[in-house]
This record gives C-alpha cells, structure tokens and sequence, in this order.
C-alpha cells in the first residue's frame, strides 16, 4: 500500500467515481436544510433524500442519475466515546449514490475496484457482509453473489439487521439492506467482521436504499431502487496509511501537536489520560469549527445545545482557565479551508464566539470544587476530606457527583481530572435517569409551549391553561413587534397559575418595553380576534410566514395557527377560539437564565 494524505484520498474517490459517470456535488451544511427529522447532517445520504423518494428529480436538479460527494457529518451518539483509539464527532464521509440507475451488483463491482486497483488496499485482507433477512425482508443473495466474484465464501458472513440493515437516519425516511467492506486488522483473525472492533475495520457501507420506514416502523417500497455508500475519510486514511487509529491521521495529527504546545494544556501524570485528552480536544474543537461556520449558535437547546456541550467537554482537558482556544482554530482552517471556504470566510467570527463561550463557561472552571463539597456536606456533619488523605484522594458519592454535575454545572470529565474518586456508572445512572425525566416531560409540549401535567388537572384548569397557551403565541408577537424579528422562541412552560416563556434578546428591557409588550398583548385580546388553525406542508407553512423554532420535532405535514393576521406559528395546540376568552393580561416578570436568553413570566385574569 502507498502512503496518502487526506487530500488525495478525497481526490481519488472523487476522480475514480466521475470518470464513471457521477455527478460531484458540494457537500451540504451540517445544519440541515428543511429537514425535520434530524438536527444535523449524520449521513452522505441526507442531502439526496428528496432523489430517493422520489420528491425530486436529479436529472433536472443538477443532470444526472449518479452522484458522488465528500459530506461533512456530525453524530452525536458517540461523544462521551471520543478519547480511545476510534470514535470521532465531526468526520467526512466519501459517498456515491444511485438514483435508480445501477444496480448492487454495480455498486460491489465499483466498490471492490476502487479499493484494490485505486488505493490498492490487499485483496486477502478485504471481508464482506450482507443482510441474513427476517421475516420483513429476504436475505440478500443478490448481493451474496455479487462478492462471491471477488471473495471466498469464507470471507463472506451474513449479518443481522443491527449491523447490516441501515437507516433511516431520523425516525422515518428511507432505508434499505446493506453490505460492508471490512479490513482485516490482523493476520490470523479469531472472530468475524462486527463481532470485534480489535481485529477487523468497517471501511465503507454500501446501502441499498429500497425502503421507507414510517413512524409506525412499517416498511413499504420506494419508487425505485437507489443506492447510497459511504465511507469515512479519518479511518480510510488509517487503513492506507497503517496508524493505530484516525488521531496518528494527517486529519489530526497537527492539531494534536498544537493542543499539547499549549502551555496551559499541561501533561497528565500517564500518557493513555494525556493521549485521551488529547484526542478529545481535537475532535471537538475541529467539529465545534465546523458547526459555527455553518450557522450553528451556541444555546441550550438542540443544535445549540451540542455546540455547547463538546466545546465545554474540551475546556474540561485545560489543567487551567487561562487557555485560548485560537491557536486550533487557526490550525484546523488552515488544513481544511481549501476544501472548505466557509471556514476561511468566517474565521474571525468563529473565534470570537469561540472564546466568548469560553470566558462564559470560566465561571465554572474556576469554582473551587474542593469548597463546594464542604458546602455540600457541612449540613451532615461528614468531612470533605477523609482524614489524613488530601485532595487526590477525595471520595464522592454518586448522589453527591451528580449534584455537582446536575446543579453546579461541573463535568464528570473535570471530577475525575481534579482527582476526585467516584462510581462513574452509578452517577451516569443518575444523569439518564434524570434525563428521561426530562424527555417525558418534553413529549407533553405542543409545538413548544409546555403544558404541564395536562391529563391530571381538573377541568377549570386545562382550560385556563389553554387560555394561557394562546396568550403565549400573542406574548411572542408582541415580543418581536417591540424588541426586533431578532427575538425568537428559546423554551416555554405553562401551568394552571402562570406562562413563563424564554426568548433570544441579549439586553434586559426597559419598563417602558415591558408596559408596551403588556399593553399590545391586552389590545389583541380585546379585538377578540379569530384563532383559526390549518393542516399544510412543512415548507408550504414556512414559505408562507409560520414561525417554528423547532424545527426536529415537525412532521411533513405541520398544523399551523393563526390569529388574526398577527400571530402565525407551528403548533399543535390545544387553543381557545378568539382571543377575547383569554382574559386580561398581566406581564409579572422579566429576567436573565442565560448569555442571550430572556425570561418572561405572565399570567390572566
């Protein structure tokens, strides 16, 4: 095998699969556009979904059936994995689709050809997998045959559908059955391709895109018959090249050599916690770069909401609060910005956002942690130093790391960096138990507003929250009529006594503001204005001026109410009929609950 760079591997790919009549097309943002069923770009796929459905038509969109691209993606599943020796958040996926032109049996005919006579990855060291079926779909002999060419049947196993059954990437979409290409690690292997991670390396999926899933999972047949491949760049590149893993990678190795230059980054006292940290610096600032540049805001919702968190994680690694995060910055848009012109082009407000979230979270990273847990015992007459041991050898509780993670913001990566000695399972117990909490919470929310505990009110109750649910659509008008179109739904939770609802504006407002907000909500109320409500299309309700802030919670077809012509917005209701049955309204208070976001609470009479 020959030594490449990432830059020739992505010119190879792309070169092999023009010169075999696909079209190359730019890879999409990681934000998806118009796709609710995502938060970001996960897949290769994605931005072709409209081709696979059938919804569009690729000849007339850019001339041709076939296409290949480099797509940057982002996955979340597998950030607290980041640090070994595999997993990565950011990564870029080589891909060439099929919009009902070849067939699986041209798709493993160009897949074994590019990988022995392009690359010239050894042949004795390429395995195979194919679906095994169940009762929904037959076992994919077609695809078995077609390897059966290139490889013994020994080096062709049969998998189920967690392995070899792919997509779709949300809840519905398309989907289909899949075969991988795995590389063999070792040269006398004792298990299969999917049966370990030390042994054998999936390099490419070739996906055979036949189905659509509902949200019933229900399964029924696409149009035609599509193909969809993809194939990570980071570990394509570890394969060629023989590294242990992506991080050895010209894709991250200069970043890790700027990380551990930096003089507040320190050294660990062993290197596999120092190669750790390391590691997650460089993914999550390399895809935390990628995400700003395409839009994404730092909040603590959705898409926002993962910024914030791989940003934080990484500032976890910092032995102290006076790093800068510029330095990586600067190294990954120097490697990736002519792939990349987004990242050139917005460099500086990439920093600048950077490190405001930086100098914000500081706030955290200088609590002394030691002195919180005194606070926190001093009520229960315990120590918080077992006697005669100092800082290194402090003992936590699981209930205790989870309140310094749950209500003092402190990680559980900077717990264990600080030395602090807890069970990591047992607190992480605790964190999903309290985030199931949260998500059983937030599948009683309409379109955003929060309608607490609705089923188990009387009903005086449930309707004087209805009332309080069309006042909010009024509220957030209002909001944008005084304060600016900048202001924008952030959170919203109502109950029988009171609305409370969250916007983006970055100053507190004046009285003369909140009097005018007040008053506008009280003079809509008494025109005592329709509120009428109407079933379209996701994009046909967009277009036509609908507010949604929601944007992967809606379903193809949205509901969309109306008031008047002054309110418009996603939602699901439940809403009285005109706005005179809400009653007089009372603003009641307005405060900060975070950089950028504004609380208003409200309530009627």
């Amino acid at each position: 095998m020959r030594v490449m760079t990432a830059s020739q591997i992505r010119k190879t790919f792309l070169d092999y699969f023009v010169k075999n009549g696909h079209i190359q097309r730019p890879s999409a943002p990681l934000l998806p556009d118009n796709d609710p069923t995502v938060l970001l770009t996960t897949a290769g796929m994605q931005p072709f979904k409209p081709y696979f459905l059938g919804d569009a038509d690729p000849q007339q969109d850019f001339g041709g059936t076939r296409a290949t691209s480099v797509q940057k993606c982002f996955r979340t599943s597998d950030i607290d994995q980041v640090g070994d020796a595999s997993h990565l958040t950011f990564f870029e996926m080589l891909g060439n689709f099929s919009f009902g032109d070849y067939d699986k049996i041209k798709a493993i005919d160009l897949a074994w050809e590019f990988l022995t006579k392009e690359l010239h990855l050894p042949a004795e060291k390429l395995w195979a997998t194919i679906y095994e079926g169940d009762e929904t779909v037959a076992r994919d002999t077609e695809a078995e045959k077609a390897w059966l060419k290139y490889l013994p049947p020994e080096r062709i196993t049969a998998c189920g559908q967690k392995d070899n059954f792919w997509g779709p990437p949300g809840k519905t979409g398309p989907c289909g059955p899949c075969s991988e290409v795995h590389y063999q690690l070792v040269d006398r292997p004792k298990h299969g391709p999917n049966e370990t991670e030390t042994e054998f390396v999936e390099i490419w999926n070739l996906v055979f895109m036949e189905y659509f899933k509902d949200h019933q999972a229900k399964l029924s047949p696409l149009p035609k018959k599509n193909v969809d491949t993809g194939m990570g760049l980071e570990r394509l590149s570890m394969v060629i090249n023989g590294t242990i893993s992506p991080f050895e990678t010209d894709s991250y190795a200069e970043i890790i050599k700027v990380i551990k230059e930096l003089p507040d980054y320190g050294s660990s006292d062993e290197e596999p916690e120092d190669t750790k940290r390391a590691r997650i610096v460089a993914d999550h600032i390399r895809g935390a770069v990628f995400l700003l540049a395409d839009g994404v805001e730092f909040s603590n919702k959705d898409q926002g909401y993962i910024l914030r968190r791989i940003v934080r994680r990484a500032a976890d690694q910092f032995m102290t609060s006076e790093f800068s995060f510029v330095p990586i910055v600067d190294t990954v848009v120097a490697m990736f910005g002519g792939v990349y012109p987004e990242l050139t082009s917005r460099v500086d407000d990439i920093k600048a956002k950077l490190e405001a979230e930086r100098e914000q979270y500081n706030k955290i990273l200088d609590v002394d942690v030691q002195s919180v847990v005194e606070k926190m015992r001093r009520g229960t007459g315990e120590s918080a130093k077992e006697k005669g041991k100092g800082l290194s050898h402090q003992k936590l509780s699981a209930e205790e790391a989870f309140q310094l993670y749950s209500t003092h913001g402190i990680s559980l990566d900077r717990l264990t960096r600080l030395k602090f000695v807890y069970k990591r399972a047992e607190v992480e117990e605790k964190i999903k138990a309290h985030q199931d909490i949260s998500r059983a919470g937030a599948t009683k929310k309409f379109g955003g507003h929060g309608l607490v505990g609705e089923t188990e009110l009387s009903a005086e109750d449930q309707a004087k929250m209805t009332r309080l649910h069309t006042a909010t659509h009024l509220l957030h008008a209002a909001l944008r009529q005084v304060l600016g179109s900048e202001v924008s739904q952030q959170g919203s939770d109502i109950n029988p006594e009171r609305l409370r609802f969250d916007f983006s504006f970055p100053r507190k407002m004046t009285d003369e503001e909140k009097a005018k907000v007040e008053a506008i909500v009280n003079e809509k109320i008494s025109a005592d204005m329709p509120v009428t409500v109407k079933t379209m299309p996701y994009q046909a309700a967009i277009d036509s001026g609908a507010l949604a802030f929601f944007r992967d919670k809606y379903p193809a077809e949205v509901t969309v109410y109306s008031i008047g012509d002054y309110s418009k917005e996603l939602c699901g209701g439940p809403h009285i009929t005109h706005t005179g049955e809400i009653g007089k309204f009372k603003l009641t208070g307005e405060q900060s609950v975070g950089r950028g976001v504004r609380r208003i609470k409200g309530g009627v009479a």
